[in-house]
């Protein structure tokens, strides 16, 4: 902006950019979510992450995984298999970056980075609380599903011609 402008940064509206979890997600959890959703909207970046690592809190408790912190209720859910590598990956990196935001007083989040960790945040989310119920549902349906026996593996395409070519 010159000096002298009237006119403020233009701000996204619609479509709106906020993330949503699955509403069978707990409560708590939604809202712990939801405040960090409104703190980086406020570019409140360190609280973001803090309410982040307090989702994450929430998540293992919600899988019955209450250990004595955070680094071994993630180790516990990750040893359980409620989450794989990469998320157990994830969230460590998170947890870590919660506890700076927390504790490092001198320490302030970047916007870049409470957005990362927002973002990831919800991937933990939909996976946990949507993907995975999800694809064991989509399992079962699949276990019920008779394939077609020598039935022959070809598609059409339509080359040009009158009539389609078979491949």
């Amino acid at each position: 902006m010159a000096e002298g402008d009237i006119w403020d940064t233009p701000q996204l509206v619609f479509p709106t950019t906020d993330l949503r979890i699955n509403p069978k997600a707990p409560q708590d959890i939604r809202l712990a979510f939801d405040e960090a959703s409104n703190c980086y909207r406020a570019n409140a970046f360190t609280a973001s992450a803090i309410m982040c690592r307090k989702t994450l809190e929430g998540i293992c408790a919600a899988h019955g995984v209450e250990e004595r912190n955070l680094a071994r209720s993630l180790q516990k859910m990750h040893e359980q298999g409620l989450i794989d590598d990469r998320l157990y990956e994830w969230s460590d990196l998170m947890r870590t970056a919660g506890n700076e935001a927390a504790h490092g007083v001198g320490l302030s989040i970047q916007r870049e980075d409470a957005k990362d960790i927002l973002e990831f945040t919800n991937a933990i989310l939909d996976y946990l609380f949507s993907y995975r119920d999800r694809f064991e549902a989509f399992k079962d349906r699949r276990k019920g599903a008779r394939p077609v026996e020598n039935a022959p593996a070809t598609r059409t395409m339509n080359l040009g011609s009158e009539s389609p070519a078979e491949i």
